[in-house]
């Protein structure tokens, strides 16, 4: 009841302090507020009118971030989502690694809950079954798509706790641009980033090329990593297009260890690359979408750890509007996963040691789903939708996993949208096969999530969001014990319930400002995610100058599950100022980040860096 009355004073309020307002200014402005997205339902359509809570990090935002990283500039702008780190650059790839996202308590570390895509093709570590957060920088994206609560009518397995689609930048406009940037900061950390990208006529494409690096905060804490993004786009017909997408990351990084525990020379040698051919083409029957796509990787690391994975596969849609106000897709989705690895030192150590050897053969698992979604636009105020799929995987048979929702517009700038989805989560091959805490009899995870939702835009410069869930599952996977008696098992029944707040306010044209609240209850699930998260950000643009602050307050955070290990509620000050002086091709950045030299820890145990700068040229050819 409390969170209701938060909801519904807020919409009283807003409704008296901001007047009606009319100019040339408004239509960019609610483009702004209701951005088109895909990623929720894969039909291009307003934000407003999804009965799901997706978020968006635009172009603008990402330009003037202070980081590199796509998911640290997620959880500064997104609500009910989190991410551990641990260093000044880099996640890792080990057991307890930072990189752990969480939406609204569903993740984990390394991230099973969570499917992050790149361009709507899911990209995993195929034996672990999780992304790699070290691949994720944000050089070559135009936008990020956040899908809050369960996406698995539409994505299948890892698609529980819900996506993020990181989308290629394109050319729009006939041309060509050049840029190359330059950065020095804290702890020697060092950037260099080439952007190129043209259109002629019907062909367009966009590469970038970046490396990044720095000794790190602590001892045995340097990082260095090489990243690659293309896009190559042509339209075959008018109707008809074929786009390219491609990444190549090479990674290079040390991991320091707890504080009370650092270790020495700690090393993981990582290479991911990953690629899809994307066939569109719009007919009577609609638009049809064709991907096949490929994700692999080479992990190496300084215990003997040798692995090879891939993750490869084909999807396919289609779009069709057979009659008014109606809009359904049907699509079909394969997908193959796996590898193979060997752990050297380890191996040898237990044959001299008469001890039984890890088997560390490969593993692959096939999963298939045919999927349909349908929404109905009803007397121009009701939007009702529905979607099901029925997973198929090899261990597990069928798993059907249904949606519904309603949007309803009582007003052309307010709206109230329900929603009941099924999340699930089938096993990894590192959780059933590969080593402790294997448990080759888990089951799969399954929740229910019910969401209730509004929004609300008062003029052209206001717009409020609230989104109050509740999530039901069963099966979580967890792991008890202490190694070597360790082991994954299946959780009890679980509850998360909470609520989330956005505000975006336009007070000039120059100003920009952003809030989230976050407030979870996740009961025994409590391992690196808030209880209370609260973000602010305000950005202020000129012709020659753009600054952006960001604020971030973390309350409630345990580094272990039933609230044991609890951490310091922390503050957080970010600042970016991009300036282009009446120079031309030339101009200048510089981030500060924990401007209030904050002590504070993610991960129990690590403590991160305090104030930390980084200085970048940029050169327009």
């Amino acid at each position: 009841m409390k969170r209701l009355l938060v909801l519904l004073f807020i919409f009283i309020i807003s409704n008296i302090l901001m007047a009606e307002e009319t100019s040339a200014y408004y239509d960019s402005v609610k483009y702004k507020f209701n951005p088109v997205v895909v990623t929720a339902t894969k039909v291009q359509g307003a934000q407003k009118d999804l009965a799901a809570s997706v978020s968006v990090v635009d172009e603008s935002v990402i330009r003037n971030a202070t980081t590199s990283s796509v998911l640290e500039l997620v959880k500064d702008y997104v609500p009910g989502i989190f991410i551990t780190e641990k260093n000044v650059m880099g996640y890792g790839v080990a057991e307890g690694a930072a990189g752990g996202i969480s939406i609204r308590g569903v993740g984990g570390s390394p991230v099973t809950g969570v499917l992050v895509l790149r361009d709507g093709r899911p990209d995993i570590m195929g034996m672990m079954g999780h992304p790699i957060p070290d691949a994720y920088s944000l050089d070559g994206v135009e936008r990020i798509e956040v899908v809050r609560g369960p996406a698995s009518f539409l994505y299948g397995t890892n698609a529980m706790g819900g996506v993020i689609n990181i989308v290629s930048k394109k050319m729009t406009g006939n041309g060509f641009i050049t840029r190359i940037t330059g950065g020095m900061g804290s702890y020697s950390g060092k950037k260099l980033t080439g952007y190129h990208g043209g259109k002629i006529g019907a062909l367009d494409y966009y590469i970038t090329a970046s490396n990044r690096n720095t000794d790190g905060h602590r001892d045995y804490s340097a990082y260095d990593g090489d990243f690659y993004t293309a896009h190559i786009g042509y339209d075959l017909a008018k109707r008809t297009s074929i786009s390219l997408n491609a990444n190549l990351s090479n990674i290079y990084m040390f991991d320091p260890g707890l504080e009370s525990n650092p270790y020495i020379d700690h090393w993981y040698d990582l290479r991911r690359s990953g690629a899809d051919i994307s066939v569109i083409h719009s007919g009577f029957l609609g638009e049809s979408n064709l991907k096949l796509h490929g994700n692999f990787g080479k992990h190496k690391i300084y215990d003997g750890w040798r692995s090879n994975d891939f993750t490869i596969g084909v999807m396919f849609y289609q779009n069709t509007k057979p009659f008014s106000g109606n809009t359904t897709t049907v699509g079909f989705d394969l997908k193959k996963y796996g590898g193979d690895a060997e752990d050297s030192i380890n191996k040898n150590l237990n044959i001299v040691a008469n001890k039984p050897v890890t088997d560390y053969s490969e593993h692959n698992m096939t999963e298939w789903a045919p999927y349909i979604h349908t929404q109905q636009l009803i007397r121009q105020k009701f939007i009702v939708s529905g979607g099901i799929r029925v997973e198929n995987h090899e261990l597990y048979g069928n798993e059907v996993l249904p949606k519904v929702g309603l949007v309803y517009h009582m007003l052309s700038t307010t709206s109230i949208r329900l929603s009941a989805a099924k999340g699930f989560r089938s096993p990894s091959i590192r959780e059933l096969y590969v080593f402790l805490p294997r448990n080759k009899d888990l089951k799969p995870e399954k929740m229910w999530n019910y969401e209730v939702g509004l929004n609300h835009q008062i003029g052209s410069r206001f717009n409020f969001e609230g989104s109050l869930f509740q999530s039901k599952g069963e099966y979580m996977i967890r792991s008890i014990g202490q190694f070597p008696n360790v082991q994954f098992v299946n959780s009890l029944d679980f509850t998360h319930s909470g609520y989330e707040l956005v505000i975006n306010w336009l007070p000039t044209h120059h100003i920009q400002v952003a809030t989230t609240w976050t407030k979870l209850d996740l009961q025994n699930e409590t391992r690196e995610t808030p209880g209370k998260k609260l973000t602010f950000n305000i950005s202020y643009v000129l012709q020659h100058l753009s600054i952006t602050a960001n604020i971030m307050r973390a309350m409630n955070t345990y580094g272990a599950d039933y609230r044991q290990m609890p951490m310091n509620d922390y503050t957080l000050l970010n600042l970016s100022a991009h300036v282009k002086p009446p120079i031309p091709y030339f101009s200048f950045k510089i981030a500060l980040k924990n401007i209030l030299d904050t002590e504070y820890q993610t991960i129990y145990g690590y403590p991160m860096p305090g104030r930390t700068f980084m200085f970048e040229l940029n050169f327009n050819l």
